[in-house]
């Protein structure tokens, strides 16, 4: 499980750095070269850190109907 967390937590941080270099980077043409690059790893990112939170949703869930029971 903390390898889980880890592994969210990383992908997490890729999304914010993908962002925060996206923003700051609208009026520098030269990160067009790093855009395919970095697009293609904010979406495995995105990918992982959806997949964990879709399973953390589903455990809650799961949770509050045994509770409901």
């Amino acid at each position: 499980m903390a390898e889980t967390s880890i592994t969210y937590a990383q992908n997490y941080q890729t999304l914010e750095q993908t962002n925060a270099k996206l923003q700051s980077g609208q009026n520098n043409p030269n990160i067009i070269d790093e855009l395919a690059p970095m697009l293609e790893a904010a979406s495995k990112s995105y990918q992982v850190c959806k997949a964990r939170i879709d399973a953390a949703e589903k455990f809650v869930a799961e949770f509050n109907n045994l509770e409901d029971k």
